[in-house]
């Protein structure tokens, strides 16, 4: 895996005041305490992804750091996001060997409006280092869902149901994709990685993992 040098940034305060997620629960990659294998979230519960991870917690400095990224026009905050994923799993993302990086796609009226989408921006970086092609046209958003900030676990499944759908000339053209990591910026309930993994698995897509920036407390 190559890696690539003069990487962006996000502010100083925000950078020296990330916490890094180590101990996780082995399924969806929250912080846990030590010697705890799930966390409460994933105890007893099944889904259609195999295991995740992310890098660092959703603290109030990587809320800043994730809000100016996504709504103020800080795009540049891409590249610093893969290279942490980058030095941090890059090891794990080898060991799986995927066929493909899968960025959670977003509406276009929602593109239109933010100028990009945030999750195609940190894959198309990660795939540089990783050299791991990424497939952005594979999933589509076809539903312009409410945000889900503030939303209970219910009301996140209700929101987004039914939203993404599979591109079929896209899934034709690569019929040999078996294997993929999903893309995106943060992890909370898991909704949304959940929604595009039923969604992928639904056309034969069997080994999903995921890869976020952040992620809430599993404990």
């Amino acid at each position: 895996m190559a890696v690539i040098k003069n990487f962006g940034s996000v502010c100083d305060k925000c950078n020296t005041k990330a916490e890094y997620v180590n101990s996780f629960c082995m399924r969806c990659g929250k912080p846990v305490d030590d010697n705890t294998e799930f966390c409460m979230d994933c105890t007893g519960k099944e889904g259609s992804f195999i295991c995740g991870r992310a890098v660092f917690v959703y603290n109030k400095y990587m809320q800043k750091s994730m809000a100016d990224f996504k709504y103020h026009g800080r795009a540049e905050y891409a590249k610093f996001y893969a290279k942490e994923m980058f030095e941090k799993y890059g090891d794990w993302i080898k060991s799986i060997s995927p066929d493909a990086l899968i960025p959670v796609p977003v509406h276009e009226d929602r593109k239109l409006k933010r100028g990009y989408n945030q999750a195609k921006l940190i894959a198309a970086w990660l795939g540089q280092m990783t050299g791991v092609q990424v497939i952005d046209n594979m999933l589509v958003r076809k539903k312009n869902t409410n945000p889900q900030k503030g939303l209970s676990n219910k009301e996140r499944r209700k929101n987004l149901y039914n939203a993404f759908d599979i591109v079929k000339e896209s899934r034709e053209l690569y019929q040999k994709i078996n294997c993929v990591i999903i893309i995106d910026d943060i992890y909370t309930t898991g909704s949304t990685i959940e929604e595009c993994s039923y969604i992928l698995k639904s056309v034969h897509i069997n080994n999903i993992y995921f890869l976020c920036t952040c992620t809430g407390k599993g404990y």
